[in-house]
């Protein structure tokens, strides 16, 4: 008798502690706010693009979702925070193409690929090779023809050495058998200043960024970089149409700290997902040209994506110089 009423009691203390222990505030998971690293400062293209994603998450989340605005170090500021944080899948890092580019160097602090795992791809720009709207250039051939006869006198503009901008015009010309000189600007502004104004010859850039001035007639598109022609571009032809195998261009996505439980990985995934299909989400990327091309990819198809590009960056940056 007295055993039964000893196994009552502890029963009585012990199946509680089961129900409301760590396995019930694994389930009430998020128990509060998800805040989002963004590694760039207030107003850019992360960050307004992660609060387009936001206005879908907040009608999902109980206890709602925060950005918050960390630049510094080429984006790997935000990084190494949030490889500091739990791995309990309420931080969540803004990952761009700079962190992917990082991933080359070998003093990393933190690593795209060994400290984190994608949650999902949330974008893919779409670039083109611009020049001056009077420009002596009519057609890519006629600038890939001048820069095979002209080693390296073709002056083309972007901003960050061996960063995205120099891997993306160097990555090109390499495939079509062209070797151009890059030239470093500050600012996406000063690029267009410079293009107008003649001083170089181009610049391979983000078609949203420059469709106004493209629709002007100021500035004139060569080929888009993609696999189809630009709708916005119906007369400009993609590099696939032209046989050249390159269809690269800056991506976004979001990533957790690796550990992270494969269950709240899966909910904020979905959570991410579904936000993607949000009206205000939805009138962002078609305001900004973004919808262009799919931008989503599952965890998986993230991953083998980051890989690919951390293999074809270091190519070219190596052949840049920039590492061994």
């Amino acid at each position: 008798m007295r055993i039964k009423k000893w196994i009552l009691l502890c029963s009585l203390f012990i199946i509680p502690w089961i129900v409301t222990g760590e396995n019930a505030s694994w389930a009430a998971y998020p128990e509060r706010a998800i805040d989002i690293i963004v590694p760039f400062g207030a107003g850019g293209g992360s960050d307004t693009a992660a609060r387009a994603v936001v206005e879908g998450m907040k009608p999902q989340l109980k206890h709602g979702v925060v950005i918050t605005n960390m630049p510094g170090g080429g984006a790997t500021k935000g990084m190494l925070h949030v490889t500091r944080q739990p791995a309990d899948g309420y931080t969540i890092l803004a990952v761009t193409t700079s962190h992917l580019i990082d991933a080359v160097k070998p003093k990393t602090r933190a690593h795209i690929l060994r400290d984190f795992d994608p949650l999902c791809r949330i974008q893919w720009d779409t670039s083109g090779i611009i020049v001056s709207g009077e420009s002596k250039f009519k057609t890519l051939a006629d600038l890939i023809g001048y820069g095979k006869k002209n080693p390296r006198k073709l002056k083309f503009a972007g901003t960050s050495p061996g960063g995205w901008s120099e891997i993306q015009t160097v990555a090109f010309f390499q495939r079509v058998g062209v070797k151009v000189t890059f030239v470093p600007f500050d600012s996406g502004a000063e690029i267009k200043a410079a293009l107008l104004g003649g001083h170089i010859h181009g610049a391979v850039e983000e078609l949203a960024e420059t469709l106004p001035l493209i629709q002007a007639g100021k500035l004139k598109v060569l080929c888009v970089i993609m696999d189809r022609r630009h709708p916005s571009l119906p007369d400009v032809p993609s590099t696939v149409e032209l046989k050249i195998d390159y269809s690269q261009g800056l991506m976004r996505a979001w990533a957790v700290r690796k550990g992270t439980p494969a269950d709240r990985h899966k909910f904020l995934h979905d959570v991410i997902k579904k936000a993607l299909e949000n009206p205000t989400y939805v009138k962002y990327i078609k305001d900004n040209h973004l919808d262009v091309r799919p931008g989503y990819l599952g965890p998986e198809e993230t991953r083998k994506y980051w890989e690919e590009q951390i293999q074809l960056f270091t190519g070219v940056l190596k052949e840049l110089g920039y590492v061994k």
